[in-house]
């Protein structure tokens, strides 16, 4: 019982490393988009609506990016939290 549970946080563990490799290599473009969208604000109403709703799209998917990449930091040193 104890070898399957060592395989599967080993298992985890690799997922989680994975994960926080993808997420900070995808971290640098979206902060990008994040601050373009950021600075074309104004303008045109309709297009004032797209990009703030693009606007807390990316904000989201860059905090979630973070979290992700600071797991997998967390994962390769050994430990990990919980997602809150």
């Amino acid at each position: 019982m104890d070898d399957w549970k060592a395989g599967f946080r080993a298992e985890l563990r690799a997922i989680e490393i994975a994960t926080g490799e993808a997420a900070a290599s995808q971290l640098p473009d979206l902060l990008r988009r994040l601050h373009r969208h950021q600075a074309g604000l104004g303008g045109n109403p309709l297009v004032t609506l797209y990009r703030r709703w693009r606007i807390r799209s990316l904000a989201r998917a860059v905090a979630d990016a973070r979290w992700h990449a600071e797991q997998g930091r967390a994962a390769r040193l050994g430990g990990l939290e919980p997602r809150s």
